[in-house]
């Protein structure tokens, strides 16, 4: 009965960007030589929404420059529609620390452009032509992932763009401009205004998908948020989402914004991070970041409203340094101490991550020491990604359960080199790219402890003894909290 009527792909790739988005939103798949490749991060359609000063562009900027920097094929735009708000200033400051677009010329692989120079309604056109070039394009414009069909044959896609809308909710055509033109402020003819706004944008968020999805372009927009008030105290406001407060709206965006984005990131809250007794930051960068009442540092919740590919409504905490961005070793860091020190040694004041043991940490020396030792992010990252798991996913297979410290030693035990294991990246990239790093995934590590996998290019003394117990699964890390207790809070 089905017979001619075409066929979706079994999966689409999607671009790895870290923690936390990564483990929330995918899905591990075994790749050509065994090793498991997580498909999840940044999906083609993603909103961020929240009040005002809560740092949504800021992890909009870290999504797209981070995308860019581990996909080196990568293409990126931003169309800023509340200029000046975005300059290659700041992405330069923002992307310092990302080691293969830091030091580039920026200019090459990001253009910046926004409302001064064109209305959204033509911008919205030319991107559409561009997209139909693309789709045009011969084999230069695509290249191999490596994840498999069901022919066991590689995932060929086009190379992907990265775009930027900040922000959704001041996106505006040249038809509404023309009603504000002709109109003076406050003139009943101005008030159609929002009517033909909404409509536009509407116009425009029904081609998303779809434009986006077949020519693997990843789009990313913000939008502002903030109470709703009910004239009509008979008449109850209507709640949007689930996990969306009932008077919350957001603001000067269609209905389809909330339903049509794959993931919608959500800013609860945001307050600094200042140390009780020095009222410096928490912490500092180094023994010189001892300004008292620097607000720098700020601890923003985030929750997934709606989550196409996982859990919505689950609230987490990240760190943003205000004039860095966001920070993301230093977040996956907090994460471990917010779930019973998952992963960390020691004790409050002196402690170590489990993964690199012989790395003393303090309170005022971790951040600089996350900064310089990128082995030192990297054990962070993986305890943190385990933790996500077990915390997560119900359906993870019961062998792989184990704590970072018995992950440590089986693996030393085994003949593996943690200096080894730990000069690597985590995130896929296309089959092309000749990435100076071995891949090795979370996953990767909990297979090789279980004796179900083994990296070609790791070498391993083996004249240690085999590990040949498997510990048993140790209690899931519940996340309990709620978006309302966290508002609440």
């Amino acid at each position: 009965m089905f017979d001619k009527f075409p066929r979706a792909p079994s999966m689409r790739p999607f671009l790895n960007i870290g923690f936390p988005f990564d483990i929330q939103t995918g899905k591990y798949y075994t790749g050509k030589n065994g090793e498991s490749i997580l498909n999840g991060g940044l999906q083609h359609v993603t909103g961020i929404g929240g009040g005002g000063n809560l740092y949504k562009s800021t992890l909009l900027h870290f999504m797209h420059l981070t995308a860019l920097d581990r996909y080196n094929a990568a293409r990126g735009m931003v169309y800023d529609t509340e200029p000046p708000s975005c300059s290659y200033p700041r992405f330069e400051q923002l992307s310092a620390r990302m080691p293969r677009l830091a030091g580039d010329d920026l200019k090459q692989r990001l253009l910046l452009t926004d409302s001064t120079v064109i209305v959204g309604n033509k911008w919205f056109k030319q991107l559409k032509e561009a997209i139909d070039f693309k789709l045009k394009s011969g084999k230069d414009g695509w290249a191999d992932t490596p994840f498999l069909d069901e022919e066991g044959k590689p995932i060929r896609t086009l190379l992907p763009n990265i775009i930027s809308i900040d922000s959704m909710s001041m996106f505006t055509s040249d038809n509404v401009q023309d009603i504000l033109d002709e109109n003076e402020i406050g003139a009943s003819g101005a008030n159609i205004e929002a009517m033909r706004g909404q409509g536009a944008k509407t116009q425009m968020l029904v081609q998303l998908p779809d434009m986006a999805t077949g020519s693997n372009t990843f789009i990313m927009m913000t939008a502002h948020a903030g109470k709703q008030y009910q004239l009509d105290a008979r008449t109850p406001l209507q709640k949007q989402l689930t996990f969306l407060k009932q008077d919350v709206k957001f603001k000067n965006v269609p209905e389809k914004f909330l339903f049509l984005t794959n993931n919608l990131w959500y800013a609860v809250g945001a307050s600094p991070m200042i140390n009780r007794t020095t009222k410096a930051p928490e912490y500092p960068r180094n023994s010189s970041d001892d300004l008292s009442g620097d607000t720098d540092l700020m601890l923003v919740t985030f929750s997934n409203l709606r989550a196409k590919n996982g859990p919505s409504g689950i609230p987490f905490e990240v760190i943003i340094s205000q004039s860095e961005g966001y920070l993301q070793a230093l977040s996956a860091l907090h994460y471990l101490k917010n779930n019973d020190r998952f992963g960390l040694g020691g004790h409050d004041r002196a402690y170590f991550c489990e993964l690199r043991p012989d790395v003393s940490l303090q309170r005022t020396t971790v951040r600089g020491k996350l900064d310089s030792d990128v082995k030192l992010a990297r054990a962070v990252e993986i305890c943190a990604e385990i933790c996500q798991m077990q915390n997560l996913w119900s359906n993870l297979p019961t062998d792989l359960f184990c704590t970072p410290k018995e992950l440590y030693d089986d693996l030393r035990m085994m003949g593996y080199d943690w200096e080894q294991l730990l000069d690597t990246r985590g995130y896929w990239v296309y089959e092309n790219d000749k990435h100076p790093q071995n891949f090795l995934s979370t996953k990767d590590l909990l297979m090789m402890r279980a004796g179900k996998y083994q990296p070609k290019w790791a070498t391993r003394n083996t004249s240690v003894a085999p590990v040949t117990n498997v510990v048993e699964p140790k209690p899931k890390h519940l996340v309990e909290a709620t978006l309302g207790d966290v508002a609440a809070a």
